[in-house]
Protein backbone atom coordinates (compact mmCIF):
# COMPACT_ATOMS: atom_id res chain seq x y z
CA UNK A 1 0.00 0.00 0.00
CA UNK A 2 2.88 2.37 1.04
CA UNK A 3 6.41 2.50 1.40
CA UNK A 4 8.09 4.74 3.16
CA UNK A 5 12.29 5.55 3.27
CA UNK A 6 13.08 5.43 6.83
CA UNK A 7 16.88 5.82 5.84
CA UNK A 8 18.95 5.28 3.00
CA UNK A 9 19.52 1.92 3.51
CA UNK A 10 15.50 0.82 4.61
CA UNK A 11 12.35 1.36 3.52
CA UNK A 12 8.94 0.23 5.81
CA UNK A 13 6.27 -1.00 3.60
CA UNK A 14 2.53 -0.92 4.47
CA UNK A 15 1.00 -4.34 3.21
CA UNK A 16 -2.90 -5.47 3.15
CA UNK A 17 -3.59 -8.78 2.00
CA UNK A 18 -7.29 -10.05 0.79
CA UNK A 19 -8.60 -10.65 3.92
CA UNK A 20 -8.28 -6.95 5.20
CA UNK A 21 -5.32 -7.33 8.12
CA UNK A 22 -2.83 -4.38 7.88
CA UNK A 23 0.97 -5.44 8.50
CA UNK A 24 4.50 -3.42 8.46
CA UNK A 25 7.64 -4.67 7.89
CA UNK A 26 11.28 -3.50 6.44
CA UNK A 27 12.94 -4.37 3.72
CA UNK A 28 16.36 -3.37 2.91
CA UNK A 29 16.95 -1.45 -0.49
CA UNK A 30 20.01 -3.13 -1.75
CA UNK A 31 17.64 -6.71 -1.68
CA UNK A 32 14.30 -5.05 -2.49
CA UNK A 33 14.97 -2.36 -5.01
CA UNK A 34 12.14 -2.81 -7.21
CA UNK A 35 9.34 -2.25 -4.59
CA UNK A 36 6.99 0.12 -5.21
CA UNK A 37 3.53 1.50 -3.99
CA UNK A 38 1.05 -0.56 -5.55
CA UNK A 39 2.88 -3.75 -6.13
CA UNK A 40 1.24 -7.19 -5.75
CA UNK A 41 4.13 -9.67 -3.69
CA UNK A 42 4.81 -12.23 -1.97
CA UNK A 43 6.16 -12.35 1.26
CA UNK A 44 8.69 -15.72 1.84
CA UNK A 45 10.04 -16.71 5.37
CA UNK A 46 8.86 -13.92 7.72
CA UNK A 47 7.35 -14.06 11.13
CA UNK A 48 5.03 -12.24 13.14
CA UNK A 49 6.43 -9.92 16.13
CA UNK A 50 4.33 -10.22 18.84
CA UNK A 51 5.75 -7.90 21.08
CA UNK A 52 4.47 -5.22 18.74
CA UNK A 53 1.80 -3.34 20.27
CA UNK A 54 0.65 -0.54 18.35
CA UNK A 55 0.60 -2.17 15.18
CA UNK A 56 0.86 -5.63 13.52
CA UNK A 57 4.87 -6.26 12.16
CA UNK A 58 5.96 -8.83 10.06
CA UNK A 59 9.87 -9.24 10.66
CA UNK A 60 12.13 -10.41 7.71
CA UNK A 61 15.44 -12.85 8.27
CA UNK A 62 18.12 -13.18 6.25
CA UNK A 63 16.71 -15.65 3.81
CA UNK A 64 13.14 -14.01 3.43
CA UNK A 65 12.08 -13.32 0.29
CA UNK A 66 10.00 -10.95 -1.45
CA UNK A 67 8.53 -11.74 -5.18
CA UNK A 68 6.71 -9.13 -7.09
CA UNK A 69 3.94 -10.47 -9.81
CA UNK A 70 3.56 -8.84 -12.99
CA UNK A 71 0.68 -6.42 -13.28
CA UNK A 72 -0.73 -8.59 -16.03
CA UNK A 73 -1.03 -12.01 -13.83
CA UNK A 74 -4.23 -12.92 -12.63
CA UNK A 75 -2.98 -12.94 -8.87
CA UNK A 76 -2.03 -9.33 -9.72
CA UNK A 77 -5.17 -8.58 -11.26
CA UNK A 78 -7.36 -9.83 -8.36
CA UNK A 79 -5.12 -8.32 -5.18
CA UNK A 80 -4.63 -4.94 -6.78
CA UNK A 81 -8.26 -4.37 -6.32
CA UNK A 82 -8.11 -4.02 -2.60
CA UNK A 83 -7.75 -0.50 -1.05
CA UNK A 84 -5.92 1.10 1.35
CA UNK A 85 -6.81 1.37 5.29
CA UNK A 86 -6.39 4.14 7.38
CA UNK A 87 -7.55 3.40 10.19
CA UNK A 88 -4.12 2.67 11.98
CA UNK A 89 -3.28 5.73 10.45
CA UNK A 90 -6.11 7.50 11.71
CA UNK A 91 -5.11 5.61 15.66
CA UNK A 92 -1.62 6.71 15.66
CA UNK A 93 -2.51 10.46 15.03
CA UNK A 94 -4.91 10.27 18.35
CA UNK A 95 -2.48 8.21 20.42
CA UNK A 96 0.44 9.11 22.55
CA UNK A 97 1.99 5.94 20.74
CA UNK A 98 4.90 7.11 17.93
CA UNK A 99 4.04 4.98 15.40
CA UNK A 100 6.17 6.13 11.77
CA UNK A 101 5.07 6.46 9.17
CA UNK A 102 1.41 8.38 8.95
CA UNK A 103 1.35 9.07 5.27
CA UNK A 104 -1.32 11.59 4.77
CA UNK A 105 -1.49 11.88 1.10
CA UNK A 106 -1.00 9.77 -2.10
CA UNK A 107 0.87 10.70 -5.55
CA UNK A 108 -1.54 11.49 -8.35
CA UNK A 109 -1.73 8.29 -10.94
CA UNK A 110 0.07 10.13 -13.52
CA UNK A 111 3.05 10.83 -11.44
CA UNK A 112 3.58 7.24 -9.58
CA UNK A 113 6.11 6.15 -11.88
CA UNK A 114 8.69 9.10 -11.16
CA UNK A 115 11.98 8.75 -9.47
CA UNK A 116 12.06 9.47 -5.68
CA UNK A 117 13.63 12.92 -5.55
CA UNK A 118 15.05 13.83 -1.65
CA UNK A 119 15.10 17.06 -0.24
CA UNK A 120 18.66 17.52 -0.62
CA UNK A 121 18.70 16.83 -4.14
CA UNK A 122 15.85 19.37 -5.05
CA UNK A 123 17.27 22.11 -2.73
CA UNK A 124 21.56 21.54 -3.16
CA UNK A 125 21.69 20.05 -6.54
CA UNK A 126 21.65 21.39 -9.90
CA UNK A 127 19.15 22.78 -11.73
CA UNK A 128 17.36 21.02 -14.44
CA UNK A 129 15.05 21.23 -16.92
CA UNK A 130 12.45 18.47 -15.20
CA UNK A 131 9.54 21.16 -14.07
CA UNK A 132 7.71 18.27 -11.93
CA UNK A 133 9.29 15.99 -8.97
CA UNK A 134 8.22 13.33 -6.96
CA UNK A 135 9.18 13.85 -3.17
CA UNK A 136 8.34 12.21 0.25
CA UNK A 137 9.15 14.54 3.54
CA UNK A 138 8.07 14.62 7.46
CA UNK A 139 6.28 18.00 8.55
CA UNK A 140 7.66 19.93 11.50
CA UNK A 141 5.55 22.48 11.68
CA UNK A 142 2.50 24.05 9.43
CA UNK A 143 1.80 27.60 9.31
CA UNK A 144 -0.61 29.20 9.59
CA UNK A 145 -1.01 28.15 13.21
CA UNK A 146 -4.28 29.34 13.14
CA UNK A 147 -6.13 26.45 10.93
CA UNK A 148 -9.30 28.52 9.81
CA UNK A 149 -7.39 31.09 8.22
CA UNK A 150 -5.40 28.72 5.96
CA UNK A 151 -7.83 28.33 3.58
CA UNK A 152 -8.57 32.09 2.16
CA UNK A 153 -10.02 33.41 -0.61
CA UNK A 154 -8.57 34.68 -4.23
CA UNK A 155 -9.70 37.49 -6.03
CA UNK A 156 -8.24 36.72 -9.81
CA UNK A 157 -8.73 40.65 -10.93
CA UNK A 158 -6.40 41.74 -8.24
CA UNK A 159 -4.55 38.81 -7.87
CA UNK A 160 -4.66 39.00 -3.99
CA UNK A 161 -6.10 36.57 -0.93
CA UNK A 162 -7.94 37.97 2.02
CA UNK A 163 -9.36 36.24 5.00
CA UNK A 164 -12.69 33.52 3.68
CA UNK A 165 -13.92 34.85 6.91
CA UNK A 166 -14.71 38.75 5.09
CA UNK A 167 -13.77 38.22 1.43
CA UNK A 168 -14.85 37.11 -1.44
CA UNK A 169 -13.22 35.17 -3.97
CA UNK A 170 -12.37 31.57 -5.02
CA UNK A 171 -11.62 29.28 -1.73
CA UNK A 172 -7.63 28.33 -2.39
CA UNK A 173 -5.29 26.55 0.13
CA UNK A 174 -2.25 28.75 1.50
CA UNK A 175 -0.29 26.71 3.97
CA UNK A 176 3.83 26.42 4.79
CA UNK A 177 5.24 23.45 6.03
CA UNK A 178 8.46 23.21 7.39
CA UNK A 179 9.58 19.93 6.53
CA UNK A 180 12.69 17.50 6.33
CA UNK A 181 13.14 14.06 4.84
CA UNK A 182 15.92 11.35 5.49
CA UNK A 183 18.83 13.05 3.23
CA UNK A 184 18.36 16.58 5.09
CA UNK A 185 17.82 15.11 9.17
CA UNK A 186 21.26 16.01 9.98
CA UNK A 187 21.93 19.32 9.15
CA UNK A 188 20.91 22.07 10.15
CA UNK A 189 18.27 23.26 7.81
CA UNK A 190 14.47 23.78 7.68
CA UNK A 191 13.11 23.47 4.25
CA UNK A 192 9.94 25.67 3.24
CA UNK A 193 7.03 23.88 1.47
CA UNK A 194 4.00 26.03 -0.20
CA UNK A 195 1.38 25.00 -0.32
CA UNK A 196 -0.57 28.08 -2.69
CA UNK A 197 -3.44 26.15 -4.69
CA UNK A 198 -4.61 29.60 -6.17
CA UNK A 199 -3.32 28.13 -9.66
CA UNK A 200 -4.67 24.58 -9.11
CA UNK A 201 -1.28 23.83 -8.04
CA UNK A 202 -1.88 20.98 -5.08
CA UNK A 203 -5.68 21.78 -4.83
CA UNK A 204 -6.21 18.30 -4.12
CA UNK A 205 -3.52 17.87 -1.85
CA UNK A 206 -5.33 17.95 1.17
CA UNK A 207 -8.98 18.08 -0.50
CA UNK A 208 -10.70 20.58 -1.94
CA UNK A 209 -10.68 23.69 -0.25
CA UNK A 210 -13.86 24.78 2.27
CA UNK A 211 -14.27 28.13 4.54
CA UNK A 212 -13.50 27.11 7.52
CA UNK A 213 -15.12 29.79 9.31
CA UNK A 214 -17.99 28.23 8.51
CA UNK A 215 -17.63 24.59 7.45
CA UNK A 216 -17.16 23.17 11.23
CA UNK A 217 -16.69 19.56 10.01
CA UNK A 218 -14.40 21.09 6.98
CA UNK A 219 -12.51 22.66 9.90
CA UNK A 220 -12.04 19.17 12.07
CA UNK A 221 -10.85 17.23 9.40
CA UNK A 222 -8.29 20.10 7.89
CA UNK A 223 -7.26 19.84 11.80
CA UNK A 224 -6.80 16.31 11.92
CA UNK A 225 -4.87 16.39 8.83
CA UNK A 226 -2.58 19.37 10.28
CA UNK A 227 -2.19 17.35 13.42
Amino acid sequence: MQVFELDQYTNELKLRDASGEVFYTLALNVKFPHLHQGAVVRIRSATFDETSTNKKVLVLQHFSNIMTFISTSSTAAKLSKISDDRAPEKAALKSNLSMLPVVLTEVDKKHQGLPMSSLHDLFHGPATATTTFRTCFYVTKVEPSDVSESVVVYDKKTKKTASSKTGKGDLVHRMQFLAKDVSTQFNNNVYRILLYSHEGLGSNFLGRAANLHKDGAALKKTKEQVE
